[in-house]
């Protein structure tokens, strides 16, 4: 006999939701500490980063209030992390599983994954910048978006989309980027720096579609063939030293090819190419590819030979060469790459320029930048500043000098592009500090003209509305605004006058103006008492009684009690219910307060299972009033009975019944076969019978009819 299970599952939260589903006792999965955007994980060095293999998770991740980015169909299992911009460009790599691909080249065991870019802050509004959706079920997905603010954070968030959970590998590659990419020979990018950068993504060959033709990338194929989706780079190089560089594909299951070449004549001048270095080496040899001081070989075919692993040997370039490199992806996914250099130092300006004053400014945020820089082997044709957050103006496109001035202190970063007539780009940041200095001015005040509790135990939907109280005349805009941020934490300040998603607890709101001067006032959102419900105690009871059970939930309050089995709703707003179980399991009830919160709790009910019928075994139908009919009884599981039968000692039969109500059950046969008596004797008979749980069971016995 199976022991009672006494164990109870006691207080699961649930909120405006049924769940239609049995409870059973399993292990609890833990929300991933990023499940929030408010606790968003931070990725600190973004120049380059990839976290572990499946070193992240959104398994057991809950929906975020925040709507669906707009290329996603919806938010089931999303996380959240957050960079800090330290260049203008960002690529983001988010590698799972590839269903059709095995185990191989895996970032982790997430499906069909769904990932999306954001300015802004959790506490306050955030707005979409990016968004890319897994449609192919490729296993990875590679988005990017141009345009950053050097020093502003951003928000990443990740999901699978139908409900999809799994491990996942993140990338970040934060850079400056060359000019246009382009996908000729004679109109390549032209490099004048050793910056690593990203290709964010390329397909097709370009104009001139086989211009590495007669190089180990047009092995194996005909015309058109070494050129699949391709990229191509030139510069002149600035000494004479060996080029090394590492390519990394942003899915590591591509096939990323290369081809060197010398320019005799110059940049751009193709004509007579010199090729000096190839490799078409393909996974599973590698998945990295370039140019290293260690190898001794000069090219790699595709066939994947022995020792050959991607990378062939450096090349000696001459000071004042120009080169031109191809790169081609042979897979082609349509997905891009990451490229490193070596310490070759390629022609190009020099990006400089000073700020008076430079540091340490108090009392005042006005600043001026003028520009010192300089090229002496060509042209500076544009120039382009961003003077980061909080400027005025934002940026400008001449050499200047500029005056800047800043609506708030703190740490800034002016960054500075050059254009030259090669095509090339250069772009430089200088970190600056503008100081707050509040000695003799005013206190400024926080008015809270509202605090939001939380509306059920447990969430984090408390909220509070606020505002700055003018302390002195220091305006924002012509509009004579006073500029004022808000804290929570006094680290990070926002322009806003709420935070949302708070969780009960004591906070401190800070606010500051911008010159930096701060104050701040404490203020604790509330949450009402938990609500606790009993279902009862566990039972044991026999197949086809009744049970009543009854649900109590607390603190005072008014309860809506609604009754579930499996998928079964068996009483809506019922607080207590008579029920007749046919199925051990837990039943559970839910209790639903005024303010639409619940709680839930469920109790063991296990049915024994027994299967009785009876019927005389001696019938004497004589009028007396005993014994005078073939009558049926049963303990309670029986439900009807589908068919009885009864013969006689020549197997013929002398009465037949089907579908047998329990109200039924008696005064089934009076001894007789067409209206006359049978003679006594010995008669045999058979029962169908079928009890509440669909248990069928097939009885038979014999009577004696005595006269």
């Amino acid at each position: 006999m199976v022991s009672l299970i006494s164990m109870k599952i006691m207080n699961i939260s649930i909120r405006k939701l049924y769940l239609l589903c049995i409870i059973v006792p399993t292990l609890s999965i833990a929300q991933p500490s990023n499940d929030d955007c408010s606790k968003a994980i931070k990725i600190v060095d973004v120049g380059k980063y990839c976290s572990k293999i499946g070193e992240f998770t959104n398994v057991g991740a809950t929906p975020s209030l925040f709507g669906a980015p707009t290329c996603w169909q919806n938010v089931g299992n999303d996380v959240w992390f957050s960079f800090r911009a330290i260049a203008s460009d960002v690529t983001i790599t988010i590698r799972g599983i590839n269903a059709q691909n095995g185990n191989q080249n895996q970032g982790g065991t997430l499906r069909t994954i769904a990932g999306a870019l954001y300015s802004g802050n959790c506490g306050g509004s955030i707005s979409q910048l990016s968004c890319f959706r897994d449609v192919n079920s490729n296993g990875v997905i590679s988005f990017s978006r141009a345009g950053l603010t050097i020093g502003e954070s951003y928000l990443i968030r990740v999901d699978g989309t139908n409900g999809n959970t799994g491990t996942f590998q993140l990338c970040i590659n934060n850079y400056f980027p060359p000019s246009k990419l382009e996908q000729d020979c004679r109109t390549a990018t032209v490099l004048c720096n050793n910056n690593p950068f990203v290709n964010k993504a390329f397909t097709g060959a370009g104009v001139f579609r086989d211009e590495a033709n007669g190089s180990c990338l047009g092995e194996g194929g005909g015309i058109g063939s070494s050129e699949l989706a391709s990229t191509w780079y030139t510069w002149i190089s600035k000494t004479d030293c060996d080029l090394t560089f590492t390519i990394t594909p942003l899915n590591q299951g591509d096939d990323i090819d290369f081809a060197l070449y010398e320019l005799p004549s110059g940049i751009h001048q193709c004509s007579d190419k010199v090729l000096v270095r190839c490799n078409a080496s393909a996974p599973p040899c590698t998945h990295t590819t370039g140019l290293s001081l260690t190898e001794r070989d000069t090219s790699e075919n595709f066939n994947c030979d022995p020792g050959e692993n991607g990378f062939s040997k450096s090349y000696p370039m001459k000071a004042g060469t120009a080169y031109t490199l191809i790169i081609n992806n042979f897979t082609p996914s349509g997905i891009g790459f990451n490229i490193e250099w070596g310490s070759c130092e390629f022609v190009g300006p020099e990006a400089k320029f000073v700020t008076r004053p430079d540091s340490g400014l108090r009392c005042e945020t006005l600043f001026e930048l003028e520009d010192f820089s300089n090229f002496p082997a060509g042209q500076i044709d544009s120039f382009i500043w961003n003077f980061g957050v909080g400027a005025r103006p934002q940026g400008a496109t001449t050499k200047g000098p500029h005056n800047v001035f800043y609506e708030s202190i703190g740490e800034k970063f002016i960054t500075l592009t050059l254009v030259t007539n090669l095509g090339c780009r250069i772009t430089t940041v200088k970190r600056i500090f503008a100081e707050p200095c509040c000695e003799d001015l005013p206190t400024i005040g926080i008015k809270i003209d509202s605090i939001f509790d939380v509306i059920c135990n447990g969430e984090s939907n408390g909220r509070i509305v606020f505002k700055g109280i003018q302390g002195y005349p220091y305006t924002e805009n012509s509009t004579g605004r006073t500029y004022y941020t808000f804290s929570l934490n006094g680290i990070d300040y926002y322009d806003q006058t709420e935070f949302r998603g708070l969780s009960a607890g004591t906070y401190t709101l800070y606010i500051q103006d911008r010159k930096g001067c701060t104050t701040s006032i404490p203020f604790t959102i509330k949450e009402p008492e938990k609500i606790i419900v009993d279902a009862g105690s566990n039972q044991e009871i026999l197949l086809g009684d009744f049970v009543d059970l009854n649900g109590i939930a607390s603190p005072s309050d008014f309860y809506h009690y609604d009754w579930i089995f499996e998928d079964s709703v068996l009483c809506t707003n019922c607080q207590t219910l008579r029920y007749q179980p046919s199925k051990e399991g837990f039943y559970k009830v839910i209790a639903t307060n005024s303010a639409g919160c619940q709680e839930a709790d469920s109790i063991f009910i296990r049915v024994k299972r027994e299967y009785k019928v009876f019927a005389p075994n001696v019938m004497s139908p004589n009028g007396d009033g005993v014994n005078d009919f073939f009558n049926i009884e049963g303990n309670p599981a029986l439900e009807s009975v589908d068919k009885v039968e009864i013969f006689d000692r020549w197997g013929g039969r002398v009465f037949s019944k089907e579908k047998i109500q329990r109200d039924q059950f008696k005064l089934l046969w009076d001894g007789r076969v067409n209206g006359e008596p049978v003679n006594p004797g010995v008669f045999v008979y058979r029962i169908s019978a079928r009890f509440i749980d669909g248990t069928i069971e097939d009885i038979g016995g014999d009577i004696t009819i005595m006269r």
